[in-house]
């Protein structure tokens, strides 16, 4: 029974609500009809700059990178489904990102839109990170072709270093290159019927360009003893910058595709730096991008303008691996530090900087990224975006169950041949791996590995991470004997390292060529001042090979490096190349407390750590 005065039996047998349905729909209307009104005016505006006003779909502060805060956690891989698989546009005002990504030991490739926006009058979205490749190895350096139906890669899939081109109609990946040698970067003419990427022949790097059916090519677009390596075609089509190092050291140059001289090589003009990299033309050609190395150790942009080529090129902001979006008006970035990989974005302004997304933490190091406006997608891809990759290696989840207790690892030379459970079981697969890639058993040797309290270091070296049963330094013969090289970092101040291991396999089945000038200690005692108080020099070759990243393989592992302590140009050990540390995110005294007590770990945890 319907008791009297309830909401649906009034005195005139209606709906009491009826007033407040209008007015809720009045003012529906209103708020429709405003948003029709001013929608194109915010569009301009959102794009035209406000930061504050760009949400990435993923973003985390730039962190301590020597606080346990550092571990940024990988951010959702998203795949984009429907009920059945179809191809369809997507067409962006702000563009899409194809990403290459390090996942443990191998790198793929997503697809990336960090902004939230209006798409074809729907809902405010973004495209979080999407996994488009997956598999045992590695895809690198991509490059979408201008209608966003290609995408480029480089790729050792199949053994040696190729260029393969992944039809997102039809989704299939095609082999463009076949050879032993490496090819690598490529890039694509404006009207997408050409490729140029580099390659390695003869022990060196030059650029060559191939059409897209092959009928033409490969056709050597540089031939110096020098590197010539990373280039990138202007969106006018008449220019290609690229690396080089024939001044001795990385530079920007272009080859003009219009010069009758048989060298086409124009030097741009730059700021004296170690290094540059990256160069990236916008879509109309008219400005040139690339990153550099300061003498600061700041990483910065610059940019170009090739209206005016005997200016110097302009600040632009901090960041690594540069690419335009849109017309010009957006210049993205990856920011590298020595632990991880950001991406940012600035808008293009004449005068000043500003950030128009705020740095968003990647869940693995930056091997590569690609600009398009619209992008063609086969749904199908959402097999790659659901794959997770497989850990290298299990260990307990929780600190508090791991065994502390040391374990001595077999066939192992080292005065002590010890690691607690969780480190000897990532040093382990970290070894076997290193096999693997390099062809031979780097690690079977090392100079130290777990160190007794009784044991003393020199003074001041700073390695106590070696008394944790965490640490070790790697054995350093083989750079006598050019089996090891060290490339030098600089990050706001602080010198790092970078370890590369020379390939067992010179045949392009292992490794990569380096494309940068390893630092020599032994320069130091060569009767020269200069590099005696530098603690070495340069070299002045680039060494010839393939030459596998053991830094790299060590902290997919796991395993951190350290910067020089600062008056390492007078102590090798210093410098601390050789050393690295299965922290898991512990501070010093929390994992050295796993086998002491305090008081007899007082000196090590007082003592700075840098």
């Amino acid at each position: 029974m319907i008791e009297e005065g309830s909401p649906i039996n009034n005195q005139n047998g209606q709906n009491p609500n009826w007033q407040s349905n209008l007015i809720l729909v009045t003012i529906g209307l209103i708020l429709t009809i405003t948003a029709i009104i001013f929608y194109p005016d915010t569009r301009e505006k959102m794009l035209a700059v406000p930061p504050d006003t760009h949400q990435p779909a993923l973003m985390t502060n730039l962190p301590d990178q020597n606080s346990p805060a550092a571990v940024v956690q990988p951010p959702p891989t998203a795949a984009i489904s429907t009920p059945t698989p179809e191809v369809f546009i997507q067409t962006s005002q702000i563009g899409t990102l194809v990403i290459a990504l390090r996942e443990g030991t191998d790198s793929h490739l997503f697809l990336y839109r960090p902004f939230l926006e209006n798409s074809a009058g729907e809902d405010l979205t973004a495209l979080a990170l999407t996994r488009i490749t997956t598999g045992s190895h590695q895809d690198v350096t991509p490059a979408i072709n201008p209608d966003g139906t290609k995408i480029a890669f480089a790729s050792n899939r199949n053994g040696p270093w190729d260029i393969y081109i992944l039809d997102l109609i039809t989704n299939q990946i095609s082999r463009f290159t076949e050879s032993l040698a490496y090819e690598g970067n490529p890039t694509w003419s404006p009207d997408g019927q050409w490729l140029a990427y580099e390659s390695y022949q003869v022990d060196n790097l030059d650029i060559y360009i191939q059409s897209i059916d092959k009928t033409s090519g490969p056709i050597p677009l540089t031939n110096h003893p020098a590197a010539d390596f990373s280039p990138n075609w202007s969106g006018e089509g008449r220019k290609i910058s690229f690396v080089s190092t024939r001044n001795g050291r990385q530079e920007i140059w272009y080859a003009d595709l219009d010069s009758t001289k048989s060298d086409k090589a124009v030097r741009v003009p730059g700021f004296e730096s170690r290094t540059a990299a990256h160069p990236n033309w916008s879509a109309d050609g008219r400005f040139l991008s690339w990153s550099v190395v300061t003498q600061a150790g700041d990483h910065s942009l610059v940019v170009w303008d090739s209206t005016k080529p005997e200016d110097l090129p302009v600040y632009a902001g901090p960041g690594d691996w540069p690419v335009w979006g849109g017309g010009g008006e957006i210049l993205f970035s990856g920011i590298k530090t020595p632990s991880q990989s950001y991406l940012t974005a600035y808008p293009r302004h004449k005068d000043q900087v500003h950030v128009m997304l705020p740095a968003i933490g990647l869940p693995g190091n930056l091997e590569g990224i690609s600009w398009v406006q619209d992008l063609t997608i086969n749904t199908e891809l959402d097999d790659a975006g659901e794959v997770s990759p497989t850990p290298l290696w299990q260990y307990p989840a929780n600190l508090a169950d791991q065994k502390t207790d040391l374990i001595q690892v077999r066939n192992l030379e080292a005065p002590y041949p010890q690691f607690i459970q969780a480190a000897q079981s990532s040093f382990s697969s970290l070894r076997q791996k290193t096999r693997e890639e390099a062809g031979w058993d780097f690690l079977s040797t090392l100079e130290y590995a777990f160190l007794p309290l009784a044991e003393k270091l020199a003074l001041g070296t700073n390695l106590n991470w070696l008394y944790s049963g965490r640490g070790l330094m790697i054995n350093d013969i083989p750079r006598s004997a050019d089996w090891m090289i060290v490339m030098r970092e600089e990050y706001q101040g602080r010198t790092y390292w970078r370890v590369y291991l020379r390939a067992n396999d010179q045949q392009g089945y292992q490794g990569r060529p380096v494309n940068n000038f390893p630092w020599d200690f032994e320069a130091r005692y060569n009767n020269s001042n200069t590099a005696y108080e530098n603690g070495g020099e340069y070299a002045l070759t680039i060494p010839s090979g393939y030459w596998v990243d053991f830094t790299e393989l060590a902290a997919a592992y796991g395993w951190v490096r350290f910067p020089a302590i600062n008056y390492w140009q007078y102590s090798e050990t210093a410098s601390r190349y050789q050393y690295f540390a299965y922290t898991q995110g512990l501070s010093l005294d929390s994992a050295l407390m796993q086998l002491y007590t305090p008081a007899a770990i007082q000196d090590l945890i007082t003592s700075p750590d840098p």
